[in-house]
């Protein structure tokens, strides 16, 4: 199920960029965004985060080398055309020993928890014989035949280097070239003309006036040279053998490699959302049979008070109850009811992506998918308006819930058209989603008097206007951020049940504190008291 809306409206991006798994393994599976909607997996993610969580409180001195060895961890390759390679094994055995020390770190019993055995030691023993740590090669310990062939070799390159050295000693005493370090001479074409009959010389054109001068090593050297040629082959032939049969023996252990790379994994994430956790201040869900209430305390909606603690302003936590499915938000513009959802938005799909939440306490259920319509995310696309699309999106959310149980998300919806319509359509919706056991929904909305009987209304405490009176006593606010500190200051976002029938009257004030004239101001309030 696409919850890309969803995802967007709670700002979800701002928290889940904070998840940096260390693993190419995590990162994979960060980028598979998973919902959990099966109770058991749930605590099973929750489980490992709090015993990992629980580990790295307790042993902080081992954290750093956890962190260390989980960054070492490399992507690895178990294919036939992968391991036939010296890259291919290093890449092998730097898996299996960052592998060995993590799980060598961790108590047995989150070791359990993880599903971390370690059965591979008898293979990374092989593969230490070609080296340790960042360097592995085709050791000579490998084959003994290997070792022949090389001290064969060895033998080739000395004689070789003796036949050099003594071919160009000789013609430095005798023509005077010292070919130290280089492998030919350039000359004028006059100087050149007394090497001519030199046989332990090569003489060719290099342009009109210098001829090139090489060295001519003789019969012997060339023998040499031609037989460390065959040994060279040779060594080629027993190497390729002696990866052959490594590369045998770690497909022989791949299933066991594989369920190392599936605990790295978790001991990855488990760590990463440990980390998380103490850092956010996040704590365990807890998760009851659908359908439930919904209950938070202090929670927090993270992307907000962030950039609220950027600008010197204060957040204030969201505490409320829902115990019915079907929920309607009143409040006025800025008096935090959009904020509410997102809160809302935010913890469920943290608590379902297997994260703890930033909350006093998250009481909740678990949802198939999730759904949003409405507000300024919305765009029009494909010809259709922003109501069109409203339309087009609930309808499809209206379809899976024929199939799974479906948490929405209604903010502002149907605030494009008109008021006495978008009442009709909205109590129409309402009543619709009270009938269905399967919707769980919640409506932000400044539209009064919604007809639905059986669902529970919540209002924003909105501005409190006797506060903001004594405390500004008729100074002037200079500057926008002044001004939204202002309202911030003595705006209570605080949510209240039973709202029925009330209207929000924030506007007004809020428009006058933000600079609109006070003569517009005035004549709106009276306009307002006419009308009632």
């Amino acid at each position: 199920m696409n919850m890309d809306h969803t995802r967007a409206f709670a700002e979800f991006e701002t928290f889940y960029g904070l998840f940096k798994p260390l693993t190419p393994y995590g990162r994979l599976y960060k980028e598979k965004r998973p919902f959990f909607t099966s109770p058991a997996a749930l605590k099973t993610e929750y489980d490992l985060t709090a015993a990992m969580g629980t580990f790295l409180s307790a042993q902080k001195h081992k954290a750093d080398r956890l962190r260390f060895h989980l960054r070492n961890i490399p992507a690895l390759d178990l294919s036939s055309e992968a391991l036939a390679s010296t890259p291919g094994l290093f890449t092998a055995r730097k898996f299996l020993s960052n592998t060995r020390e993590i799980f060598k770190m961790l108590p047995a019993t989150l070791r359990a928890k993880l599903g971390a055995r370690w059965e591979s030691a008898e293979l990374l023993e092989l593969l230490d014989i070609g080296g340790r740590g960042e360097a592995f090669h085709i050791a000579d310990a490998y084959c003994a035949d290997l070792a022949a062939v090389r001290r064969e070799i060895a033998g080739c390159d000395a004689s070789m280097k003796k036949l050099r050295e003594k071919r160009l000693k000789e013609l430095r005493e005798r023509w005077g070239l010292d070919f130290s370090d280089r492998d030919f001479l350039v000359i004028d074409e006059k100087a050149a003309a007394r090497l001519a009959a030199a046989p332990e010389l090569f003489i060719e054109p290099f342009d009109g006036a210098h001829l090139t001068v090489k060295p001519v090593y003789g019969v012997d050297y060339m023998e040499a040279a031609a037989a460390r040629d065959r040994l060279r082959a040779k060594e080629q032939e027993l190497e390729a053998s002696v990866v052959k049969r490594l590369a045998a023996a770690v497909t022989a252990g791949k299933n066991t490699i594989e369920a190392c790379a599936a605990a790295i994994e978790r001991t990855d994430i488990a760590a990463e959302r440990a980390r998380l956790a103490k850092e956010l201040r996040l704590e365990r869900p807890l998760i009851r049979k659908y359908p439930s209430h919904i209950r938070l305390a202090k929670a927090r909606f993270l992307p907000l008070e962030l950039r609220l603690e950027g600008s010197g302003l204060k957040y204030t936590p969201l505490t409320a109850i829902f115990s019915r499915r079907v929920n309607v938000i009143y409040g006025s513009n800025m008096g935090g009811k959009t904020v509410a959802l997102k809160t809302l938005a935010f913890m469920q799909l943290a608590a379902q992506s297997g994260f703890f939440t930033p909350a006093a306490a998250f009481e909740t259920c678990l949802f198939d998918g999730m759904a949003f319509m409405g507000g300024s995310e919305m765009e029009t696309a494909g010809g259709l308006s922003s109501f069109g699309l409203e339309m087009n999106d609930f309808a499809s959310a209206h379809e899976r819930m024929k199939s799974g149980n479906i948490l929405v998300f209604m903010d502002e919806f149907a605030r494009t058209t008109n008021s006495e319509e978008a009442a009709a359509l909205l109590s129409a919706i309402l009543e619709d989603l009270e009938a269905r056991p399967a919707a769980f929904a919640f409506l932000a909305t400044h539209f009064s008097g919604l007809r639905a009987g059986g669902t529970a209304r919540f209002k924003m405490r909105g501005f409190d206007t006797e506060a903001f009176n004594e405390y500004f006593s008729g100074k002037p606010a200079y500057g926008l951020d002044e001004k939204l500190k202002m309202i911030n200051k003595f705006m209570r976002y605080e949510l209240r049940e039973g709202a029925e029938g009330e209207e929000a009257r924030d506007a007004i004030k809020i428009a006058g504190i933000l600079g609109v004239s006070k003569a517009i101001i005035k004549r709106a309030q009276n306009l307002m008291e006419d009308e009632q």
